[in-house]
């Protein structure tokens, strides 16, 4: 058993006994039921009415207007997921990659480690992979819960096709979660407290999440959430037809373009236009990843615990 594989395996341990991190766990979880539950409900309200008023016209001798569904995308039903992946998935991502570097701040654990020959490359990627792993097993949590709900509502499993969507979108949603749990690790990395190295990383989330996509396309903090391509205009203001051109920059809004081209138009979007939109995700993250494993090497774990 290599160094790294046994310091990932100590931190999965490390996170399920945390309560904090079960907590969000379970958050998210029900989210995702939750999103299921309110397509599953908005679905049936709509049917409901459509069938009234079919029988109504039907009666009046009018002809009926179309299914309100027969056109729209099965998965379109958990649109909510787009939103509660970077708001409460992404949370979660910071927390344990804070963790994984406090938790063993605290215990002593480094000082152990660190006096045996580890290499620290190997300790960074021990680290990197028990929190992949865990969030990998969190979002494949999350498809089962979606397969389930999209089964439930459509009354019968997705599509191969629709399979195929599913698994693309919870496997970008795994790698926006990583950029964020680099997050944690960095800010964790550069401030001794615990308390500030966790604010220092819901700082950079607020950034991402909600400053950026202001800047760029002139929505306001809410509309930043909205799981739909471009939901008002942007702004007509000289600022905002120059801040524009940063928005393909931007890594919460191409991460919802793409999430939304996956869920609702998934015969529509390409190989070139889907690399143009992971492209900023996967630098910023790269970028996040060089800078963290620079951090280990660089850092000094002799301290005793954390400061706070």
């Amino acid at each position: 058993m290599t160094a790294a594989v046994a310091i990932a395996g100590g931190q999965l341990r490390s996170l399920t006994r945390r309560r904090t991190f079960l907590a969000m766990l379970l958050v998210l979880l029900l989210m995702t039921a939750l999103s299921g539950f309110i397509g599953w409900s908005s679905h049936s309200t709509i049917v409901s009415v459509y069938d009234e008023t079919v029988r109504t016209l039907t009666a009046a001798g009018k002809p009926a207007p179309p299914n309100p569904f027969s056109g729209k995308p099965r998965l379109a039903l958990l649109n909510n997921m787009i939103i509660y992946v970077p708001l409460i998935g992404a949370l979660l991502a910071i927390v344990i990659g804070h963790l994984s570097i406090t938790d063993d701040r605290i215990a002593g654990v480094n000082r152990v480690v660190f006096s045996r020959p580890v290499p620290r490359v190997a300790y960074y990627w021990g680290k990197v992979t028990g929190g992949a792993l865990a969030l990998l097993v969190i979002m494949a949590a999350c498809l089962v819960l979606s397969i389930i709900a999209v089964s439930l509502i459509n009354g019968g499993a997705p599509t191969a096709p629709e399979f195929l969507r599913l698994g693309a979108f919870y496997g970008l949603a795994w790698t926006y979660l990583l950029v964020f749990m680099l997050v944690g690790m960095a800010c964790a990395l550069l401030l001794r407290s615990q308390s500030m190295g966790l604010l220092a990383g819901v700082a950079v989330w607020v950034l991402v999440t909600f400053a950026t996509p202001q800047f760029t396309s002139g929505l306001r903090p809410v509309a930043s959430l909205n799981p739909v391509n471009d939901p008002v205009a942007v702004s007509s203001s000289p600022f905002f037809r120059v801040t524009s051109r940063a928005k393909p920059a931007s890594v919460s809004e191409q991460y919802k373009t793409l999430s939304t081209q996956i869920l609702t138009e998934g015969h529509r979007f390409t190989l070139g236009a889907t690399l143009g939109h992971l492209a900023p995700i996967l630098v910023f993250g790269g970028l996040l990843g060089a800078w963290s494993l620079r951090l280990v090497r660089r850092h000094d774990f002799s301290e005793e615990a954390v400061v706070d």
